[in-house]
């Protein structure tokens, strides 16, 4: 069961509540289907997706569970919106649209993805803009490139 408790100021106040509690509606069946799926492809002669990618989604959603996530090594544990978001839509990409918890599963994905985009929003709005330069020096005669040594072609 994941926290409430997250540290990302682009993130309003309602919604990492709203993600818990779909990610704890969602996650148990998507450890099943992780498993069911992964189970199918090592006994299937010609597996049609990738087992390992499987394993670590299936690695990753449960240390996201426990928030013990880490985007990079050098990263303090937690649950990360962006990677949850990636994480599940793997889950989607292998869950049968007859699943009994589909439902679940893609309004998870939704709500991460509408958290993504928000923080994805917010963010640019606080980079400060970087002036445009020219890429030939501002000598508009000739790119830099054209130049020799001697200042010739």
């Amino acid at each position: 069961m994941i926290a409430t408790d997250v540290r990302n100021r682009f993130v309003t106040s309602s919604r990492p509540q709203r993600i818990a509690n779909r990610w704890n509606a969602a996650y148990p069946a998507m450890g099943t289907i992780l498993d069911t799926v992964i189970q199918a492809q090592r006994a299937a002669q010609q597996p049609t997706v990738d087992v390992a990618r499987l394993e670590r989604v299936r690695r990753e959603l449960g240390q996201q569970d426990r928030g013990t996530f880490k985007a990079c090594t050098r990263s303090p544990g937690g649950f990360s919106i962006i990677d949850a978001f990636s994480q599940v839509r793997e889950v989607v990409n292998v869950t049968s649209i007859d699943h009994a918890d589909a439902g679940a599963i893609l309004r998870l994905c939704a709500e991460l993805a509408d958290a993504v985009a928000e923080t994805a929003v917010a963010h640019r709005a606080e980079r400060p803009a970087v002036p445009v330069q020219s890429v030939d020096g501002g000598r508009p005669e000739r790119a830099d490139s054209e130049q020799t040594e001697g200042g010739t072609r």
